[in-house]
């Protein structure tokens, strides 16, 4: 039994190790944007998608380009977007709050942008301070607005949303025309005569594409331009310090530019999640949007939707699902990859101990009070790891109880052959071995959940065995004061009688008077053996049994005849349990299919009609409707079993 704990000990190791790395492998996976979504055509989709800045001048065709409809890859076309129509305005702050190394940084920034830009975009550069000033109008001479930020003058105050207001009054309402623009700001207003409603109001009425770029300082409001990226659906980046614009710029600058139009057939209906990525020279990027397509015709054949019937874009983001991008913290560093190679290492490393020594052919006697918990001898090593694991265990659920705790009553009743370290260091393994693979398969919020959840199945599984192991005894309990009973009227006397009983009568009961027989042979009085069997066996029928053999013991009398009498008064209870039992049938029954109907309708439409449930678990109205179903199933539930629980 050891051997398969530090088997499993080992086989948990090794999933956490392939897990792990996989999981940090994932941190490579940059952000793709998915910019536009148009389903007028339906099926024919068409998408325009911008790659991150590590994929500028990588020539990326429609092989390097993939559609996901809920995992299922579609055929793509994919054609760079044209910067013919672009324009561009770049917003600079340039209040009190920029003075210094800030405003420095943000030219030189400023400058790196507009480097990035291809010839013939159209840049307009404003500033704002008390008002905004338009430095340099639109235009697609470079020289002109690089001159026009380097003559940028620091003043007081803020005026961001006349800024922006002022910004989007620069785009002309010319159809064909990809408007943009880049702010950089710290988020404070301190001088419009706007609000920041009336600033999203110019975005949104220009169709603006907003990008921000906030820098942190003193005066730093990072509340406004959260609300401006969300209302406007745009980009908000943060600049920890005056040396990162830069970078910051060049990407903003990429996410503009870089933009590829994707075309495909959709084969999906209803709300789908449509996952896009692009993998060019090992850099890998995606992105993921929930998408709104007509429901399926009633016919069996699919056939194309009227013209009116026109798909809408979701803006809720999908919900995570197997195989999707997940930003998952620590996971993402390299030390994750070493953490998870030393894993494996360190797993191999205890196998080929585990495995690779041969067990001697003579085994020599040890005294019992000699052996050691875990003892190595000669040709037996178990695993370092295992041994310490669950030496502490061991330690742990000693501490307090000593070696009568919970655990090792449990194990006791459910008559499982283990040591209390021993099982909680399989639980443990085989809880961190379902979390590994569920790692792989899903996410790290699943992988704790599955965890969790292993250790309480076990947990469920072992107070099931033990509530079988009860049943069975009571079962065999009148046979076995029966054979007790014929066995003493024959002349033998009660260890003797036990000891019929333990080769006669099958597990569970000859087990058990098997180790009482053991126990008093090794010293034990007959009294506390006989109680500790009945509160192991868990039987109240048996417990009378201990105190007429106690009585007689004492007071002395013809001990079959009182076995006789206790048996026909356990007989009598037996036949009343198992009525009782009969009656209460159909109570117990008519509780599971209650408790199970909704669970087992909820997965059928899940199947058979996922977008009519979503509401469910999408909207704030049906997850509260969720949770307040299941609090009343489980009290349902319980008030259930408490009425079909009938006790006497």
């Amino acid at each position: 039994m050891r051997k398969r704990v530090a088997f499993l000990v080992i086989l948990a190791l090794m999933l956490v190790g392939i897990a792990v790395p996989a999981t940090a492998q994932t941190a490579d996976t940059l952000d793709l944007r998915i910019e536009e979504t148009d389903t007028t055509e339906y099926p024919a989709v068409t998408m325009i998608v911008s790659v991150p800045p590590e994929m500028v001048g990588k020539s990326l065709t429609s092989d390097d380009f993939a559609v996901l409809e809920s995992g299922v890859r579609r055929p793509v076309t994919a054609n760079r977007v044209p910067t013919d129509g672009l324009q561009v305005v770049l917003l600079l702050d340039a209040s009190g709050s920029m003075r210094g190394r800030a405003i420095t940084a943000a030219k030189e920034a400023a400058q790196e942008f507009l480097s990035t830009m291809p010839e013939g975009v159209e840049v307009a550069v404003v500033s704002f301070a008390d008002e905004p000033t338009v430095l340099s109008p639109f235009t697609t001479d470079a020289e002109q607005t690089s001159s026009a930020i380097t003559d940028l003058r620091i003043g007081k105050n803020t005026a961001l949303y006349d800024g922006l207001v002022a910004g989007a009054d620069l785009f002309d309402g010319e159809e064909g025309t990809r408007r943009s623009l880049v702010l950089l700001s710290d988020g404070g207003d301190t001088a419009s005569v706007a609000t920041l409603e009336d600033a999203i109001v110019s975005l949104l009425n220009a169709e603006v594409g907003f990008y921000a770029v906030e820098l942190r300082t003193p005066e730093y409001d990072g509340e406004a331009l959260a609300r401006l990226g969300t209302a406007t659906d745009g980009i908000v980046v943060a600049a920890e310090d005056p040396d990162g614009l830069s970078s910051v710029f060049v990407g903003v600058a990429s996410q503009i530019v870089n933009r590829y139009e994707l075309q495909y057939t959709s084969e999906a209906f209803g709300r789908t999640a449509v996952e896009v990525r692009a993998e060019a020279d090992g850099v890998v990027a995606a992105g993921s949007q929930a998408v709104r397509f007509p429901e399926p015709p009633p016919t069996a054949a699919p056939i194309d939707p009227a013209p009116e019937a026109v798909a809408e874009v979701v803006d809720i983001p999908p919900s995570l699902r197997s195989g999707s991008v997940v930003v998952l913290n620590w996971l993402e560093t390299p030390a994750a990859l070493w953490v998870g190679i030393i894993a494996v290492f360190v797993a191999l490393l205890s196998l080929i101990l585990f495995t690779g020594v041969t067990k001697p052919k003579v085994r020599l006697p040890v005294q019992a009070e000699d052996r050691p918990l875990f003892g190595e001898s000669r040709g037996k090593a178990l695993s370092r790891i295992t041994e310490q694991a669950t030496l502490f265990a061991e330690r742990t659920v000693n501490r307090n109880k000593g070696s009568d705790g919970p655990v090792t009553r449990l194990l006791e009743n459910a008559g499982v052959q283990l040591r209390p370290g021993e099982f909680i260091v399989l639980s443990v393994a085989a809880g961190i071995a379902v979390g590994a693979i569920t790692l792989l398969l899903l996410s790290a919020v699943w992988a704790v959940l599955f965890g969790v959840l292993t250790l309480v199945m076990i947990r469920w599984w072992l107070g099931h065995k033990a509530k079988k192991r009860q049943d069975a005894f009571a079962d065999q309990l009148t046979d076995l004061l029966q054979l007790m009973s014929g066995s003493i009227r024959s002349g033998f006397g009660l260890m003797q009688a036990m000891d019929t009983v333990a080769q006669e009568i099958p597990d569970p009961a000859g087990e058990e008077f098997q180790r009482v027989k053991v126990e008093v042979q090794l010293g034990r009085d007959v009294n506390e053996a006989l109680v500790a069997m009945a509160e192991r066996v868990g039987s109240e029928d048996f417990k009378w049994v201990v105190d007429a053999i106690n009585i007689h013991r004492e007071v002395g009398g013809d001990l079959a005849e009182i076995l006789d009498s206790v048996m026909d008064t356990v007989r009598d209870r037996i036949q009343i349990r198992r009525r009782i039992r009969t009656l209460s049938a159909e109570g117990r029954i008519s509780g599971l299919v209650l408790t199970l109907l909704p669970v087992m309708l909820a997965l059928v439409l899940v199947v058979l009609s996922p977008d009519y449930i979503s509401a469910l678990f999408t909207t704030e109205v049906g997850r509260i409707l969720v949770a307040v179903g299941i609090g009343l199933m489980v009290i349902g539930g319980l008030w259930m079993r408490h009425v079909t629980s009938l006790k006497f």
